[in-house]
């Protein structure tokens, strides 16, 4: 007979007997909308393009997403929308950008190809995202911009860093590819940036479709200027439309339409899906709590709304009886979808190293102290918008298993 008590890892019987359940982006509603446009193209002849019908819908209803109070454009990934930001701003050649030290490769690269200089940032002790007290030791005199990441749709602590960079009159960049519909004081996070870029691929909260983007701003200008960037440097009269004339820079990355008509879909989806995973994230919070274990979620930042893409989880180390990596197989054999590390360093990668040396950048890349710790103190939890009640509960009375054997 299998011992219910006892870890799986030694035979018991795992808390969580079969696999979390499979996440469903799609339904007749993405369907019926996808045909709809390829039955009129298939009738009329007419192509499929861009900047149609489906495009300023979905534009509009991501405007009133973010509480009515801005402007935004859809491109075709969330790296190109960072790009079209970095174009809208105009950014002298060889400016300083100070990034996180913990990001995807997609916001080092589009700094890169401007001929901008990404400088890191370590990030904060009790979360994954950018330090302020990092940011201000990396300002100098040719420091332009500061992009900061809500990773894991946890709320960074923007409106403390957009307050210091107002006064040294540096752009902020908002990165919320993992962050739709996050809240400080009741204000969406994108809306604090001068400019904001969303990523709106097929993995995060928000997707129009396999891969997509946005970018965002209360600055109507701004995002004109991203606008025609994102469009090969069209100039576009006042009420959006091509005049003609190509007068600046740009790229081609616009989003196609069939996408655009899935994300008028999906966001109709978003506001009721943010909620179901942020009352998983607190309840979990809130269950870790009552029970001390050394698992916990420590938010600090006050007033905040987090969608939690995924649990951050601090492991106290010196309250357990083995190593993280042990306890983390623990629960992994109880059933949880986790991952002992959380590592996005780009500046790791070799090709960012060749890319110092072929640039003769004054600078060497420097030991993140808060984010090796967070290698050794912290992991994180895979949820999803479709988890039921009794998938929370089989996460949580996993660890709580798993602190029974190994809790000192």
């Amino acid at each position: 007979m299998v011992d219910n008590k006892r870890l799986a890892i030694f035979g018991g019987k795992a808390v969580r007997q079969k696999p979390f359940p499979q996440r469903f982006l799609f339904n007749h509603k993405e369907k019926k909308i996808v045909n709809k446009l390829l039955d009129h193209s298939i009738r009329t002849g007419k192509q499929i393009r861009y900047s149609g019908e489906y495009q300023k819908k979905y534009q509009n209803k991501f405007n009133k997403f973010m509480g009515s109070i801005g402007y935004s454009h859809c491109v075709n990934s969330g790296t190109n929308a960072l790009l079209c930001c970095l174009g809208a701003l105009g950014l002298k050649k060889n400016s300083e950008v100070i990034v996180p030290s913990l990001t995807d490769v997609g916001c080092i690269t589009p700094v890169i190809l401007m001929g901008l200089k990404p400088i890191p940032a370590d990030i904060d002790v009790f979360s994954f995202n950018i330090n302020i007290e990092q940011i201000k030791k990396k300002i100098t005199a040719k420091t332009k911009a500061v992009i900061v990441a809500h990773i894991g749709g946890e709320v960074a602590n923007i409106i403390e860093i957009k307050k210091f960079l107002q006064k040294k009159n540096i752009y902020l960049i908002e990165d919320c590819s993992q962050s739709h519909g996050s809240e400080i004081n009741n204000i969406k996070v994108g809306n604090f940036g001068a400019i904001s870029f969303f990523s709106t691929m097929s993995s995060k909260l928000h997707c129009t479709g396999g891969t997509g983007g946005v970018v965002y701003s209360r600055n109507k200008k701004l995002i004109k200027l991203s606008q025609m960037f994102a469009d090969r440097g069209k100039l576009l009269d006042k009420n959006g439309n091509f005049s003609g004339k190509y007068t600046n820079f740009g790229i081609n990355c616009t989003l196609d339409e069939i996408s655009a008509a899935i994300g008028c879909v999906q966001i109709d989806k978003l506001k009721k899906n943010i909620k179901k995973t942020n009352v998983m994230g607190e309840t979990i919070k809130r269950k870790l709590q009552d029970i001390n274990s050394p698992s916990k979620i420590k938010n600090q930042i006050e007033n905040t709304f987090n969608v939690y893409w995924f649990l951050r989880i601090d492991l106290d180390i010196k309250k357990i009886s083995v190593s993280k990596k042990k306890y983390c197989e623990a629960l992994a054999k109880e059933g949880v979808n986790l991952s002992e590390k959380y590592r996005y360093n780009p500046f790791e990668h070799q090709w960012f190293k060749k890319y110092l040396k072929e640039s003769r950048l004054k600078y060497k890349i420097p030991t993140f102290i808060n984010y090796e710790n967070s290698l050794k103190n912290q992991y994180i939890i895979f949820i999803r918008e479709n988890y039921t009640k009794k998938d929370i509960s089989d996460i949580f009375n996993s660890i709580k298993k798993v602190d029974s054997f190994y809790k000192i």
